[in-house]
């Protein structure tokens, strides 16, 4: 027999098997309820708020507890979709209506609750048509203990109108227990279940409070006074900003109105639960507390450069220490007495406590003599800054002299310094003894060397830069017309960031000096200080005079008879001062 004709026997013989085999498998209904819990485990804090989110398919009841827990209670659940159910933990001793909302009835198997609902593990399930079709748990917790930290913020933090945000607390905040007098001592709480019972408006320990007691205590009490005692309210310039997402109570206390004896003094903050009012505890307790440093507003103010000379830059380094609140924004304030301000400067407290600041005033105030200050702070901070401005002029007349010396008739120097006499191939004869601002005059120039001839001689005006009141050609520059120009960013002593390009002409003046062996130095007079006062931009200075030389009235800068040969020394000293200046 061939395949093909034993093929259908075959394919009808499996069918039958197949057949005797197969058991159908029952269909599930296209109609059956469902339900579940958005968390297998639901925790809260006790005495805090919680929420329990459940799906259903249709109506239900959501069981939490049982007989067996003390408390069962049932909350409806209405239509499908997702309910959410809210419980007040710790204002549950009454109706459920009072501590739960959301969903339908909500019925208490168990008697009505003394105190909040306790601790423990309470089973939670979902029944639709009288059948379980969910199950969970809510975990209730223990409260854990209270905590409490002292910090500082800026008083600025309380100037809105507007309760401050605790995001905006939280930016200004320094951890520390000292806090300036005015500022704010900010209390932060760690609280633990505390979210339904804190009633920010009262936390006075009454009923109304919950039994709940925010205070600022004195500890140090004084031979025969009592201690003192705030309560954290308006009145006592207290703001409470709960942020319960975080589990932060914050108590902003404005110390202004708070007193303080000596340099220091020292308080408590308290968080206190009275157990008459509270329905945590029996008897009065305090969960948290932290100290208080109060002490007096104090600034500092150090200026690196009170003085600003000629060659330096007009930029000015402050700095100072404060004891308010890091964050706090101060003003410096700078003017001309009579005059509009030059400077109103916000400088911002570091962390630390320091402050710095950079000024840079500008070339127009240059000369000008002004008070700078921290506003408030006036009496403690109070500093003089100069800005020196570059101003000087000499009188040399032709003289006589014994080859040691010569007279310089007339010098003014704005910032004090030198009076060199160099010879007409640049060659220094001498150098004055330092002069201090001011006017002089008949300043004694001694030779460093005989001179044997008669020659014409150049004197220059020079500034003591490095100001250590010694010449030194590689440091100290002539004055000149135009002043000194800056191009260093520093104020410093150092010669090698220090320039003077051209910006004018150098301040000097020329005399012809013929030697006459006989003759002698003036003698010093001494004459009496000016007694006239001065503008705020200047300082008055000694005038130091000697005997003078008597000129000839023949010409402004002659007093003595040109020889043929001193008369070309004339005109190479006029050639000399031209290509110096």
């Amino acid at each position: 027999m061939s395949y093909a004709a034993r093929a259908p026997p075959v394919l009808a013989a499996a069918l039958i098997l197949f057949a005797a085999l197969w058991v159908p498998t029952p269909a599930v209904a296209a109609d059956e309820p469902t339900a579940s819990f958005d968390q297998d485990v639901t925790t809260v804090t006790r005495g805090d708020v919680v929420e329990i989110r459940v799906s259903h398919s249709e109506p239900g009841t959501l069981h939490i507890g049982g007989d067996d827990y003390g408390y069962h209670l049932a909350v409806n659940l209405s239509g499908s979709g997702t309910t959410t159910i809210t419980i007040d933990t710790y204002n549950s001793t009454g109706a459920p209506e009072t501590y739960v909302s959301g969903g339908g009835n909500k019925t208490l198997h168990t008697a009505e609750l003394r105190r909040p609902l306790e601790p423990a593990t309470y089973m939670m399930n979902v029944t639709i048509g009288g059948v379980e079709r969910a199950i969970g748990q809510l975990e209730v917790e223990t409260r854990g203990n209270s905590s409490a930290t002292t910090n500082a913020a800026p008083a600025s933090v309380n100037e809105s109108d507007s309760k401050p945000k605790p995001e905006d607390i939280r930016e200004l905040l320094t951890p520390r227990e000292k806090v300036a007098k005015g500022d704010l001592a900010v209390i932060q709480l760690n609280e633990s279940g505390l979210e339904s019972a804190l009633n920010p408006n009262d936390v006075s320990g009454g009923a109304n409070a919950s039994g709940i007691e925010l205070s600022l205590n004195q500890l140090e009490v004084r031979p025969n006074h009592e201690q003192k005692t705030f309560i954290a309210t308006p009145e006592n310039g207290t703001t409470v900003v709960p942020d319960f997402d975080n589990d932060v109570v914050y108590v902003l206390w404005d110390t202004t109105d708070l007193p303080i004896e000596g340099d220091e003094e020292t308080y408590e903050a308290r968080l206190t639960l009275n157990g008459n009012h509270s329905d945590f505890v029996e008897e009065d307790t305090i969960t948290a507390r932290s100290r208080v440093r109060l002490v007096e507003s104090t600034v500092s103010l150090n200026v690196d450069n009170e003085t600003v000379y000629p060659w330096e830059s007009l930029r000015v380094d402050v700095n100072g220490k404060t004891t308010l609140a890091p964050g706090t924004t101060i003003e410096l304030r700078a003017r001309e007495p009579g005059e509009p301000f030059l400077k109103l400067v916000p400088i911002t407290v570091e962390k630390d406590g320091t402050f710095k600041q950079n000024l840079t005033f500008a070339p127009k105030d240059r000369g000008q003599s002004f008070p700078m200050w921290i506003r408030d702070y006036r009496d403690e901070t109070e500093r003089t800054m100069r800005l020196l401005e570059a101003d000087a002029n000499l009188r040399f007349v032709d003289q006589e002299t014994d080859g040691t010396f010569v007279t310089i008739s007339q010098v003014n120097l704005s910032v004090g310094g030198f009076v060199t006499v160099e010879t007409a191939d640049e060659e220094q004869l001498g150098t004055s003894s330092y002069l201090p601002p001011g006017s002089h005059k008949n300043v004694v120039v001694d030779f460093d060397r005989r001179q044997l001839t008669d020659s014409g001689l150049l004197a220059i005006a020079y500034a003591d830069r490095n100001r250590d009141e010694n010449f030194s050609r590689a440091f100290d520059a002539p004055y000149r017309t135009g002043g000194f120009n800056v191009t260093n960013t520093t104020n410093t002593t150092d010669s090698t960031n220090v320039t003077n390009e051209s910006a004018g002409t150098i301040v000097a003046d020329d005399a012809l000096v013929r030697l006459e062996p006989g003759a002698k130095t003036p003698t010093p007079t001494p004459t009496a200080e000016p007694t006239s006062t001065t503008t705020p931009t200047a300082t008055p200075y000694p005038v130091v005079e000697r005997t003078a030389l008597d000129p000839d009235d023949s010409g402004t800068n002659a007093g003595i008879p040109l020889s043929p040969g001193l008369a070309v020394v004339a005109l190479l000293l006029t050639g000399l001062l031209a290509r110096r200046l």
